[in-house]
């Protein structure tokens, strides 16, 4: 049998498997060939312009194509590009997808339902196949009820993935309990819902019809952001939120598969749970002790006062005994901790010691008393794998985390003091070696000799981040160096920046602070650059690729406009003249700090914050020194 008199079904499946390029290479091969894949080639359809969208409606709706349904063929439409108003109204995209019988997913992009007309999904029943919704709506400037939402979507009776997104400013649509029982009457097969909503915070005549909800046995995930209003002006923030815990309880019985649940819920005002409110929040809660049984991943994310949530975290997931994979908590309000509810590490991952494989915590104090305490855990906790604590008032012991994590891939840690125990320093090999992957430090204060242990035991890992370290120990008077050694780690990728040093963290904010790091490694093959062609003067854009040497000199200077510092940036020192002068300098370091001054350096430009360096020498330098790296970039 020849290639041309393959079964169509054989084609078919070929055609699955090809590029777009390759399926109209395929169409003009033979006459047999032509069909299968231009069939193929009509399966998915994407818009990336207003005339794009024109020429399918042209094509579909042509009397000469009345033979050949090419609408027919479309099973999944996607718009990409941006369409403004005028340009909605001009297409009509009603009379579009009336020829597009077959679409089982349809991604609308940033065009309003309100664009495309309600009415054709109720009439015409055009969407009767569709699996997958992408649908858009806009915010309004008063309160307005969701029902033509409703009725479009409860249209596609064989849905199963439904996302919603808001226009972005206004009042949102706002859903109640109601609504969604409703919803799920008419859409037996939802398994997903994305969507950017308002959760009613009204619950009073709601309560005790709960317990007798139909369950929706085919939803598994569940990702929802909350929000009743915003407003477009940055300058007077006039977002407005109401954020009821009880929308829990509803979910705890509506939806008994429910395996990934993701809240969001920011700007939340109005006043604190009262002492009352909490305890009948509590007995409802454990009123359903089958409440997400199957439920592995569970999201919160709050901007203020985590305290009107924590009775979700301690008296549902952990009273019911929930057996969470992943859980994360943000609480960070405006970048900063929320102060208003400690958390207690070692009580969740006692909670779900069985079970829980990542924990991010992320906004949060670790002590009630206003001081630094170190987390401490009771308990080995051995199918943790991933871990990410940022806040304040924490510090870590890197050993005894190690130690009761045996199974830990994944470190992130922001926010504290880096600690390891006084006695391992003295005496490693007493510790086992830890198969730690990827460690991630931000917003840390540590000593050099941290690190030195960190190589030694956490030999596996093969990605770093270091962003916004202050890191003390002692300068030789020598050299004007600060030895941070790190010989057992060969890593893949080093992500750098915002290094600080000095004797002392009080030294920190003052005049001696170091500014100037040099990366080295023993093995002497030099880094390959993976990114070749980049022109060495290129330092400013937002991610930099470092050069490939043994040899990366960085610096870490303030970022001003006019007289105010806008933060902190790091820059690599590329030019070989600039570089060949710091090794000068340092080369004899007593003599240079003595009478080098930036004058005798004629290329440098004051203008220019990354060359602030050149008056920071005689304060020396930090000198990481690594086994190998293959790939660095600056952060």
């Amino acid at each position: 049998m020849g290639v041309t008199e393959l079964p169509f079904e054989i084609l078919t499946r070929i055609s699955d498997h090809l590029s777009k390029d390759d399926k109209l290479s395929c169409a003009l091969t033979c006459k047999t060939w032509r069909y299968p894949f231009q069939k193929a080639m009509w399966k998915n359809i994407r818009f990336y312009s207003h005339a794009d969208v024109k020429t399918l409606i042209n094509i579909v709706k042509s009397p000469q194509n009345l033979y050949t349904s090419y609408g027919s063929w479309v099973h999944s439409l996607r718009i990409s590009c941006y369409y403004k108003a005028t340009d909605i109204s001009d297409i009509k995209f009603s009379g579009l997808f009336k020829f597009l019988p077959n679409i089982k997913s349809l991604n609308l992009g940033n065009i309003s339902y309100e664009d495309i007309g309600t009415g054709i999904a109720r009439s015409d029943k055009i969407w009767k196949f569709l699996e997958n919704l992408k649908i858009n709506y806009k915010g309004t400037s008063e309160k307005k009820p969701a029902k033509p939402l409703f009725e479009l979507i409860n249209a596609c009776s064989m849905l199963r993935k439904l996302e919603i997104y808001d226009g972005g400013w206004l009042y949102r649509a706002e859903f109640s309990v109601n609504d969604f029982d409703r919803m799920h009457q008419h859409l037996k097969n939802l398994s997903s819902i994305n969507a950017g909503i308002y959760l009613s915070s009204d619950f009073s005549a709601m309560l005790d019809a709960i317990p007798n909800t139909t369950p929706a046995l085919s939803v598994t995930s569940l990702d929802l952001d909350s929000k009743q209003y915003e407003d477009e002006c940055d300058e007077f923030n006039e977002s407005r939120n109401d954020w009821n815990p009880l929308w829990l309880y509803y979910f705890g019985y509506k939806y008994p598969n429910l395996r990934s649940l993701n809240i969001q819920a920011l700007d939340i005002r109005g006043d604190k749970i009262n002492s009352d409110q909490r305890q009948t929040m509590i007995s409802l809660f454990r009123s359903n002790p089958n409440a997400f049984r199957h439920l592995e991943k569970f999201s919160i994310t709050t901007d203020r006062y985590f305290e009107s949530s924590d009775l979700v975290l301690w008296e549902l997931l952990c009273s019911v005994k929930v057996p969470l994979k992943k859980l994360s908590i943000h609480a960070t309000s405006n970048g900063k901790v929320d102060r208003s509810s400690p958390m207690n590490v070692d009580r969740i991952l006692q909670a779900f010691s069985e079970t829980l494989e990542s924990l991010s915590l992320s906004g949060f104090i670790y002590s009630s008393d206003g001081q630094n305490s170190i987390i401490k855990l009771s308990s080995y906790y051995p199918v943790l794998t991933n871990l990410s604590i940022n806040g304040g008032n924490v510090s870590l012991n890197l050993d005894d985390l190690l130690d009761m994590c045996v199974a830990l891939k994944t470190l992130q840690y922001c926010g504290g003091n880096l600690l390891i125990g006084s006695s391992t320093v003295t005496r490693k090999s007493k510790h086992r070696q830890h198969g730690l992957i990827t460690l991630s430090l931000e917003k840390c204060y540590t000593a050099s000799r941290i690190f030195s242990h960190i190589s030694f035991r956490c030999r596996s890992l093969k990605r770093i981040t270091f962003d916004t370290l202050n890191i003390t120990g002692s300068i030789s008077d020598k050299t004007g160096c600060l030895l941070i050694e790190m010989p057992h780690t060969f890593l893949k990728i080093l992500q750098i920046a915002r290094i600080q040093y000095a004797t002392s963290y009080q030294e920190m904010d003052g005049e001696d602070a170091i500014n100037l790091t040099l990366l080295t490694q023993l093995n002497e093959a030099p880094l390959p650059d993976k990114k070749t062609g980049r022109k060495k003067n290129k330092v400013n854009s937002k991610k930099k690729v470092a050069e490939s040497h043994n040899r990366e000199w960085l610096y870490t200077y303030d970022v001003r406009e006019f007289w105010t510092v806008l933060g902190r940036d790091t820059a690599q020192v590329y030019d070989e003249e600039e570089i060949e002068f710091i090794d000068e300098y340092y080369r004899d370091f007593r003599a240079s700090a003595s009478s080098t001054t930036s004058k005798d350096y004629m290329f440098y430009n004051e203008e220019r914050d990354e060359q602030g360096w050149i008056h920071e020498l005689d304060r020396g330098y930090g000198k990481f020194v690594f086994g190998n790296i293959k790939g660095v970039e600056i952060i």
